[in-house]
């Protein structure tokens, strides 16, 4: 991976942090938005629905999925260490032999992966400048649900993201986080044939579950 994000991911999101993350996990269950995420879709009543999750970390989308009766899973990720501690769980869960891993920057390899019926961006958005890109080349992977959570605007969290930052640059690392327009992000899934069915919003994030329009398969 080449992009100073994608080694900032790699950089802030390591074993320690991963370990961590999966173990309150496991404990704990999914975090609150995460959860309103997983019961959107899992309301639609898909049968063994296929899924891409994006940026998805330790795996909470794809374990509570794949529990439920997900079919094939694809988890893509800039972190290494995410994605090590999601394999490790998938084995744990008996689940392994119908998950793949793979180690990129998801708009770097995008051409290489299959389209999904379900498609998750879990606090994903925010961690890339591209946002054109990164929405643009994942909602067309998405062929039935499209699923983000991801930053409110508002003016704390424009705050809080501005010192953040500030920090970052501080540390001189390589990791950024980014505020974009929901209007301007709901704007291209849109044009891309979906339509939102599910739409709840905590103090920071907004979830977004996407449905194809008239429940016809896209792509």
């Amino acid at each position: 991976m080449s992009c100073n994000q994608c080694i900032g991911v790699e950089e802030e999101f390591n074993p320690a942090i991963a370990r961590r993350q999966l173990k309150r996990y496991v404990r704990r269950g999914p975090k609150k938005t995460t959860a309103w995420l997983i019961r959107a879709i899992l309301d639609r009543r898909l049968a063994e629905p296929s899924l891409l999750d994006i940026g998805g970390g330790v795996g909470e989308i794809q374990h509570e999925l794949a529990a439920s009766g997900a079919g094939t899973v694809t988890s893509v990720d800039a972190s290494s260490a995410y994605l090590e501690q999601s394999e490790l769980e998938a084995k744990r869960r008996g689940y392994r032999g119908r998950a793949t891993y793979l180690f990129a920057g998801f708009t770097d390899v995008h051409e290489e992966i299959d389209a999904a019926d379900v498609v998750t961006l879990d606090r994903v958005i925010c961690c890339f400048d591209n946002v054109d890109d990164l929405v643009g080349r994942s909602v067309a992977k998405a062929t039935r649900l499209y699923g983000l959570v991801y930053p409110r605007e508002s003016w704390w969290t424009a705050l809080g993201f501005h010192s953040i930052n500030l920090v970052q640059r501080l540390r001189r690392a390589h990791f950024r986080v980014y505020l974009h327009p929901s209007e301007h992000v709901d704007a291209m899934i849109t044009r891309a044939g979906f339509k939102s069915v599910f739409h709840r919003n905590s103090f920071l994030w907004q979830v977004v579950l996407y449905e194809a329009v008239d429940g016809q398969e896209v792509g």
